[in-house]
């Protein structure tokens, strides 16, 4: 199993090398990144870098709370474990939809059992595609677009993460057929999901972390059509429709 990458942020020195040294003994493997406020890990975090976030509530500064409601602006799902002495915030764990409330002090057990959430989630967020002939697990949610370059596809993630791997789009695209992609070029295949805007001078999708997928001229009706139709699909939903 690929290592899961957590962030722990916790002010108190000694608290935080002991939920390190508990997330380092999981029965997974785990990389640890480590913060000593919600500012360094604001400043650090990039979407898509972390499989889960534990989060001390009391901090100095920037709280826990404000950290993940910033954190939520950029990823909705991601796992957030609030690690705190005192149950007050309950109700913002429940707003923020924080998987874990974890109270202090922590134990390994509770570690654990977070930690088997993280890895849940990413395998519930991951597809097995296979190309050539080669089976391959995909974060698709987590996938900006794929591009064709010669003999490979390269797979952009958030975060300007990538991987790349032998195989062509036209044996991709049928296998994200339930997933809100969009061939938008012969050499792109967008993920819909990750779009905020189309440009209509350079051709391109722009999105959300600042990466761009092109579209063709000829394709570009469609792609604004394709784009608007999945953003009313998301509109129905949050309605209740």
């Amino acid at each position: 199993m690929e290592e899961l990458k957590l962030a722990i942020c916790e002010d108190d020195k000694e608290e935080l090398e002991r939920l390190t040294r508990l997330a380092e003994t999981a029965p997974v493997p785990v990389s640890v990144t480590a913060f000593e406020s919600g500012e360094a890990f604001l400043k650090d975090y990039l979407p898509g870098r972390f499989d889960m976030i534990f989060m001390d509530i009391y901090m100095g500064g920037i709280s826990g709370v404000e950290a993940v409601r910033r954190l939520r602006e950029q990823e909705p799902e991601l796992p957030v474990a609030f690690v705190t002495s005192s149950k007050d915030h309950a109700l913002d764990g429940y707003r923020l939809k924080v998987a874990k409330y974890i109270e202090k002090p922590v134990t390994k057990e509770d570690m654990d059992g977070a930690i088997a959430l993280a890895a849940q989630w990413r395998e519930q967020a991951s597809v097995e595609v296979v190309l050539q002939g080669r089976k391959l697990s995909l974060p698709v949610n987590r996938l900006v677009f794929a591009e064709q370059r010669a003999h490979y596809l390269l797979f952009c993630f958030e975060g300007g993460v990538t991987r790349q791997a032998k195989g062509r789009l036209d044996e991709l695209e049928p296998q994200l057929a339930g997933f809100p992609f969009f061939r938008s070029h012969k050499s792109y295949l967008a993920n819909l999901s990750h779009v905020v805007g189309i440009d209509r001078e350079l051709l391109l999708f722009r999105m959300k972390d600042g990466q761009g997928a092109y579209i063709r001229r000829d394709r570009l009706k469609k792609a604004k059509d394709a784009w608007e139709d999945w953003l009313f699909a998301q509109a129905r939903k949050g309605d209740g429709l």
